[in-house]
């Protein structure tokens, strides 16, 4: 539409040029006459007719001819530039609307972007927030500019408590020098790793590992740092833990290693004397007194391999629980006698000038009390003879009294005495002054152990008092426990006496059921100067056959431990033949249960090996009566 209007403007345009140009070439005009007065004339007429213009008027038409044509060229030009526009003007909004188009992709992108650092900082945040480490930031100045929770909750502060304190009155003393090092070590390494104690709120000081990383920007400059702070207080007492114990396993080891070369050297020592005497009392020129001293070193060194083998059992049962304690009456005065008799033969046989002091403080009516006689005995044993085994000369006192509602046993010596620094250690397993092939003086290391075991199990306390080469002494009490007036005491202990001096058997019988054969030859020579009548068998199958044979036996002599049929089945088939008969055990077995066992199984008494001459004819005492 716009283009027809275009070419009929032209076209008027054209078509008044054209008039115009005719009228110069034919300069005339027609005369103004109305119409209907026109004449109609021919063509020479017409020339006639014509008026000729004049010049301005001629002028004024040249004018507008070219007015007209340079309009038109104009225009011409003006609509090829519209249309070149109108095409430019399509390019630029097809342009602008992809630019729109790509503004709003750009815009979501960017909310994207926002929407996805704003989730990651809020997610860092709860992640820093949520840390059980400390984190914290430093300025390039060192200067404390950020922290999360955690790091104040770990000393107990606040964040305003802590701003307010310095770094001196957190920082362990000896960790005071913990800022410059790593500043130092930021500065060389861009890396500090260290441990650091700081003090709590409450008072104690909280163990922390640290790794501090410098941070740096684009262009490589540091601008701060950041620590890592973790917490391993718990860990360290874990640690420290596991070191100490590891440690005391060792030194256990190692007292364990030496407690066994101590056995090794304890036990081949006075078993080399048994030995060696015994084959010397083999010769045939021998007088009746070298015998007698030949037979009491082997008795001596016998005793003594009794003691140490009775040591390790002992602390067998310390160990696993099984010491038990039986109470009976027994008289204090007694127990005391026995101990300082055997003390003063150790001190006769080893030659040594000690005087051995005895002071019962103890009244007559006091002196009966309700203890475990046994356990008694073996702890002033072992106390008697580190005694006499430390003192190279001087005296040992021995005193019992009655302090309060206790019983008070002391044993003072003149000895070498003990270091201050190894007291502390002297009841521990194991332990001894010396140790090692150089050691001077002879023992296990545990007969203080046991004694304080003991003692402590009965309801007392044991204590020590030394300085070295001055002397030592050793108390401990006891609950006192009283029994009763001295007399029944002693007139049980008559009745004892009197059990064990009659032996006069003749016309009883006596089976003896033991595998070894060495045993049976003892018993057998033990039993004759009885006049008893003594059966012989080597299982408990030829018991029950020699049971059923003869079944007038008075007592059987049973062993625990044999091939095929053991002591406990052997009683129960004995028992079904003679429920009557008195059967006492022999057994090597020490421990309390054992003895139950064996009692419940059908047996009427004990008896422990190695079986002690006065201690069999006693107790047969009790189930035979004399002739």
């Amino acid at each position: 539409m716009n283009w027809y209007k275009l070419n009929n403007t032209s076209f008027r345009f054209i078509f008044f040029s054209a008039s115009l140009f005719f009228s110069l070439l034919f300069p005339y005009r027609l005369s103004a006459a109305p119409a209907d007065q026109v004449p109609i004339v021919s063509g020479r007429a017409l020339e006639v007719a014509l008026v000729p213009l004049p010049a301005y008027i001629i002028s004024l038409i040249l004018l507008l001819a070219a007015a007209c044509i340079l309009i038109i060229i104009f225009s011409t030009r003006l609509r090829n530039t519209n249309r070149e526009l109108t095409a430019r003007n399509k390019q630029v909004e097809d342009i602008n609307q992809k630019l729109q188009k790509a503004n709003n992709e750009l815009l979501s992108q960017k909310d994207a972007l926002e929407r996805e650092y704003s989730n990651s900082e809020m997610f860092y945040r709860m992640l820093i927030r949520s840390a059980d480490d400390g984190i914290s930031f430093y300025d390039r100045n060192w200067k404390l500019k950020f922290t999360n929770p955690a790091f104040y909750s770990v000393i107990g502060y606040t964040q305003q408590e802590y701003e307010s304190l310095k770094m001196s009155e957190l920082v362990h003393p000896d960790d005071s020098d913990y800022e410059k090092r790593r500043i130092a070590g930021l500065s060389s390494r861009d890396f500090f790793e260290s441990e650091l104690r700081l003090r709590h709120k409450d008072g104690h000081y909280v163990n922390l590992s640290t790794r501090s990383v410098a941070v740096k920007n684009d262009e490589g400059e540091t601008i701060g740092s950041l620590t890592v702070s973790r917490d391993i207080t718990s860990l360290k007492k874990v640690h420290e833990e596991l070191m100490r114990a590891n440690a005391e396993a060792e030194a256990s080891n190692r007292l364990k290693s030496s407690f066994l070369a101590n056995i090794s050297h304890e036990v081949r020592t006075p078993l080399n004397s048994v030995v060696g005497f015994a084959n010397l009392l083999l010769s045939s020129d021998l007088s009746n007194e070298v015998k007698e001293e030949y037979i009491e070193h082997i008795n001596h060194n016998s005793e003594k391999l009794l003691q140490i083998i009775g040591d390790i059992i002992d602390l067998s049962r310390l160990e696993s629980a099984q010491i038990e304690i039986t109470y009976e009456e027994a008289s204090i005065n007694s127990i005391v006698n026995e101990v300082v008799d055997e003390a003063r033969k150790i001190v006769k046989r080893n030659e040594k000038s000690i005087i051995i002091i005895v002071k019962n403080l103890l009244e007559i009516e006091n002196d009966l009390v309700f203890t475990d006689r046994v356990w008694l005995k073996r702890v002033l044993n072992h106390l008697l003879d580190n005694a006499v085994k430390f003192t190279l000369e001087g005296s040992i006192q021995i005193t019992c009294s009655k302090e309060s509602d206790n019983l008070v046993f002391r044993i003072r010596d003149t000895g070498i005495g003990i270091n201050k620094e190894n007291l502390d250690h002297i009841f521990e397993e194991f332990r001894q002054e010396i140790n090692g092939h150089h050691r001077p003086f002879e023992g296990l290391g545990v007969g203080l152990t046991l004694a304080k075991e003991v003692i402590e199990r009965m309801g007392g306390k044991i204590f020590v008092q030394s300085e070295k080469g001055v002397g030592s002494e050793f108390s401990f009490s006891l609950p006192y426990r009283p029994a009763g007036g001295s007399s029944r005491m002693k007139s049980k202990i008559m009745s004892q006496d009197n059990l064990g001096s009659q032996n006069n058997w003749s016309g009883k019988k006596c089976l003896i059921v033991d595998d070894n054969k060495d045993i049976l030859l003892y018993l057998e020579r033990v039993l004759s100067e009885t006049g008893i009548t003594i059966f012989s068998a080597r299982s408990g199958f030829e018991a029950i056959d020699i049971l059923k044979r003869t079944t007038d036996i008075d007592l059987i002599l049973l062993d625990m431990q044999m091939p095929e049929m053991n002591g406990i089945e052997a009683t129960r088939e004995l028992r079904k033949i003679r429920g009557d008969i008195p059967i006492i055990a022999q057994t090597a077995f020490i421990f309390e249960d054992d003895k139950d066992i064996i009692l419940e199984a059908g047996c009427d008494a004990c008896l422990i090996k190695p079986i002690r001459k006065e201690h069999l004819l006693t107790v047969m005492s009790g189930f035979i009566k004399s002739a």
